[in-house]
């Protein structure tokens, strides 16, 4: 990897955390420059202003948690479970990287800065939520007769914001979506 590559995802880690920690708005360029132990013209080298680098983490975030979901969705095991798994790596980012009184704006912030990247999360994620619940087939048998698959997938991952964006404990957020997971694919079987 290039220094200078290297030196980007070390800006992208550290300003991951500070938006997390201070959310978008009370962010600085300078707060982010400190905690990627840079100077701000270092910093301007590698980024125009605190947007770019908002989307570039978000961008990254997004790729990551689709590729994995994809990884849960291909394995063997309990429909439920597997629908559970993908849709709580998003739960874990969000709760894992921002603070409870900024999980709002900041899932706000990227709507508005990056509708792009939240349009194709959505979808992505969605792809990889309808595929789990086709591919669990005779399982699922009310599946398309109830709800579609891509119905149900969309209805999911609209619930998961909702659920992501509450200040309760992160368990009992987890509990909220294991509910709704089983809640949903038991009204398909």
């Amino acid at each position: 990897m290039s220094q200078t590559i290297e030196k980007q995802q070390q800006i992208l880690d550290a300003a991951l955390q500070v938006f997390g920690r201070y959310g978008f708005r009370r962010t600085s360029m300078e707060l982010i420059a400190q905690a990627a132990g840079v100077s701000r013209p270092a910093l301007y080298k590698h980024y125009t202003g605190k947007e770019e680098i908002f989307r570039a983490v978000a961008e990254q975030a997004i790729d990551r948690l689709v590729g994995q979901a994809a990884e849960i969705g291909r394995e063997d095991g309990d429909v439920a479970d597997r629908v559970f798994r993908a849709l709580n790596l998003k739960l874990e980012f969000v709760t894992g990287s921002v603070e409870a009184g900024f999980r709002g704006e900041m899932l706000a912030e990227v709507s508005v800065l990056a509708p792009d990247l939240t349009r194709s999360f959505k979808d992505r994620h969605a792809a990889v939520i309808t595929s789990v619940l086709l591919a669990a087939g005779d399982e699922l048998p009310g599946l398309g007769t109830v709800l579609s698959a891509h119905d149900a997938a969309e209805l999911l991952l609209a619930a998961l914001t909702g659920i992501s964006q509450q200040e309760d404990e992160v368990h009992v957020l987890r509990t909220r979506l294991r509910q709704l997971v089983d809640i949903t694919v038991r009204s398909l079987t």
